[in-house]
């Protein structure tokens, strides 16, 4: 069996022992699986596996060897192995970093001695820093340093900042148990026994939500309310140019269960007509404000049909919806914005109405089975919608679909939300062709 050993390098200075690197491995591969920041070292030594390595320290005032895991490393193991428990047998290395590097079981004990040793001038604040290189070759990183504070530990908070900018430069994704009031997070493994199981199942729920890529059924990108709205409301020929739209976007957003729209602010839309043909724009304005004549708003010379927008209205629209924060609020939430940028749409209008969104429903195999795909990339190994964080912890939808306009075309959306609120980057890329398709 693949069973992990834990490693440790240390060095000794007067009555203090530092432990200056330590990973557990798997296998022989010395690729990163991971990797933690923690407080500082705890009771993990060489006592049962090299006793003899204690006298090597204690002789030449360093060793590194094989270490008798403590309860923290087994808890870390318990948690890695969960993460990649599909990915068995587990190879590679994962490495465990500290704040600082004095070595001290009693963690309140041991903030207290570092800040006496950093104040003596006997210990240098950035010891434990790693290179940026090092640093962003691991997949992740868990934040685990403890919640406890006290006001007179300036150099811990010190040490604390740097790795945090550390960190920040290397983009490097992180998780961990935040504390609510304070840039802090929970150590991996509680003093009490009993509650260990609930900070590993909590560690590993942080983990698959923030890391895991969750798939979701095609009819999880429909709405699940209902909500009273004619799409098909024709405009009559002699219709022509912008006009106040008689018809509330809003009724968009209420049809998704995750999201709303922000206290205080509403949706409004003008409407171009040309004939049979129909584009609109939607805004984003104060609750008790009025969407003004589209003839006293300014006009946006880079849209195609210099689209009016008002003064009092935001850039994004995406800037007063707001959601519960879950995968499937993001899902919706990309639905959303397209439906609004492509709301008041008809005939010559329309390009997102045509998309299907993959996997193919049965209701519509029967018009796109025949299809003989030229691929321009390779094909997706999910097709499913799907949701995850990327590498610098972006909230992220990617779906695919087919779109028959011109040229049959599939389609790849990936939709990079911000970190603070819903608005998002959307990238739209052709795959592949399959041959023409409709003109209209």
């Amino acid at each position: 069996m693949n069973q992990p050993k834990a490693y440790g390098s240390f060095i000794k200075r007067g009555d203090h022992t530092y432990r200056t690197s330590a990973y557990i491995q798997w296998g022989q591969s010395e690729k990163s699986i991971g990797a933690c920041l923690l407080l500082n070292p705890g009771s993990a030594d060489f006592n049962k596996i090299n006793p003899d390595l204690i006298k090597t320290l204690n002789t030449s005032f360093k060793a590194e060897g094989e270490l008798t895991p403590d309860p923290t490393m087994d808890q870390l193991i318990l948690m890695v192995e969960d993460i990649y428990r599909k990915e068995k047998p587990i190879v590679g290395r994962f490495h465990i970093y500290n704040l600082f590097n004095l070595q001290n079981a009693k963690s309140m004990n041991a903030i207290d001695q570092f800040e006496a040793l950093v104040q003596a001038g006997e210990y240098d604040i950035s010891e434990s820093l790693i290179s940026q290189n090092e640093l962003e070759m691991h997949p992740w990183l868990l934040l685990g340093w403890g919640v406890d504070h006290k006001t007179s530990w300036k150099n811990l908070e010190r040490i604390k900042e740097k790795w945090l900018n550390l960190i920040a430069q290397s983009k490097v994704p992180t998780f961990g148990k935040k504390h609510k009031e304070s840039n802090n997070y929970y150590h991996p493994c509680p003093l009490i026994p009993t509650r260990r199981p609930a900070m590993l199942n909590e560690l590993i729920t942080i983990y698959k939500q923030k890391f895991g890529k969750q798939r979701f059924p095609v009819h999880a990108t429909k709405p699940n309310l209902l909500v009273e709205y004619d799409p098909d409301n024709k405009w009559s020929e002699f219709d022509y140019g912008w006009i106040k739209s008689p018809f509330n976007p809003e009724c968009i957003v209420k049809g998704f269960s995750h999201l709303r729209i922000k206290d205080g602010y509403k949706l409004r839309a003008y409407q171009y007509t040309d004939g049979a043909n129909g584009n609109g724009i939607v805004w984003a304005i104060p609750v008790d404000a009025e969407l003004p004549d589209p003839n006293e708003s300014q006009r946006l010379e880079e849209h195609f049909l210099s689209a009016p927008k008002p003064s009092i209205a935001f850039d994004d629209f995406m800037q007063v919806i707001e959601g519960d924060k879950t995968p499937i609020s993001y899902l919706q939430a990309s639905i959303v914005y397209h439906e609004l940028n492509e709301f008041g749409a008809a005939w010559h209008g329309t390009e997102w109405g045509r998309d299907i969104i993959l996997p193919i429903q049965e209701s519509e195999s029967q018009s796109t089975s025949n299809y003989e795909w030229e691929m321009i990339e390779d094909e997706p190994e999910i097709i499913d919608p799907h949701f995850y964080y990327d590498n610098e912890g972006n909230p992220t939808v990617v779906f695919y679909t087919i779109n028959d306009i011109g040229t049959v075309t599939l389609n790849r959306y990936v939709h990079t939300f911000s970190q603070s609120d819903y608005t998002m980057r959307v990238e739209r890329s052709c795959i592949a062709t399959a041959g023409p398709g409709i003109i209209f």
